[in-house]
């Protein structure tokens, strides 16, 4: 019979595969194909199966949790909130590593029992890294009536979550660059344009249409100057680091809500 521990290293390795080619695939032209599911998904089933063989008594356990992922995979593309091909690589991830791996010293021990949720978690802390950037840009412009020209009347808030989450590009570069979103809605009145920081996340709302609003803005003369945008790297690229966070580093959130706790503990 096949050990635990050799599921959990064909699980890693097949999913590190998995994620990285889907990963660059996203990134060069946004689409993940169909085909690479139909090879994941029946390793990722065969590894569930012989798990379930080996693994007789965590039966519970191990259903549990692709379940909680199957419901994480349909629940967020359905908000809007993932990409189709996000949640069916979260999926297959799942199947494949549905309960911490056991390999020894070569992963920290996770007390969180349900591995996807692991990953999901380190996955959107990775993921808070990409503020960075827009900080870094945005601080090399150091006039705010600049920074904010044509957006004077957004409240404070709104400009500190724009600063954090976007910054501005020419129109051109908005058209021409598939990782920027726009980060502000225009709509005419009149003769003069009315300018709002928008802040969706949902992933499939009409980008060609809101690009083709701000052209036609730019084109008429109303618009001038550069527009805010966000960008936005594949979630999936997320995902691959977050397990490899998971592997290296544990979960990441329990390590700080515990830390968080155990201060608050010591001074009562």
């Amino acid at each position: 019979m096949i050990s635990v521990w050799t599921l959990d290293l064909i699980g890693i390795l097949a999913s590190f595969t998995f994620l990285g080619f889907s990963s660059w695939r996203d990134i060069v032209s946004r689409e993940v194909t169909d085909r690479l599911w139909v090879v994941c998904y029946p390793i990722g089933l065969l590894l569930l199966v012989l798990r379930l063989v080996a693994q007789t008594g965590s039966w519970l356990l191990l259903l549990f949790s692709v379940a909680s992922a199957l419901i994480l995979s349909i629940a967020l593309p359905h908000l809007g909130l993932w990409g189709g091909a996000d949640g069916k690589a979260f999926l297959c991830l799942a199947i494949m590593n549905p309960v911490t791996p056991v390999l020894g010293a070569f992963v920290l021990p996770i007390v969180n029992p349900f591995f996807p949720l692991v990953v999901f978690s380190n996955a959107y802390v990775a993921s808070l890294a990409s503020i960075l950037y827009p900080i870094q840009r945005n601080l090399r412009t150091h006039a705010s009536h600049e920074l904010f020209e044509g957006l004077d009347e957004e409240g404070r808030f709104r400009k500190v979550a724009a600063f954090l989450t976007g910054y501005r590009v020419a129109v051109e570069e908005l058209e021409s660059n598939h990782f920027l979103f726009p980060l502000e809605s225009v709509r005419r009145q009149g003769s003069a344009l009315e300018r709002h920081f928008k802040f969706e996340m949902r992933v499939d709302s009409d980008l060609q249409k809101e690009v083709a609003e701000i052209r036609a803005a730019a084109d008429s003369r109303l618009l001038r100057g550069p527009v805010w945008v966000s960008p936005g790297l594949p979630f999936l690229v997320f995902v691959t680091v977050g397990l490899g966070l998971s592997l290296l580093l544990g979960d990441i959130v329990w390590y700080i809500v515990s830390s968080l706790l155990n201060s608050l503990a010591m001074l009562v």
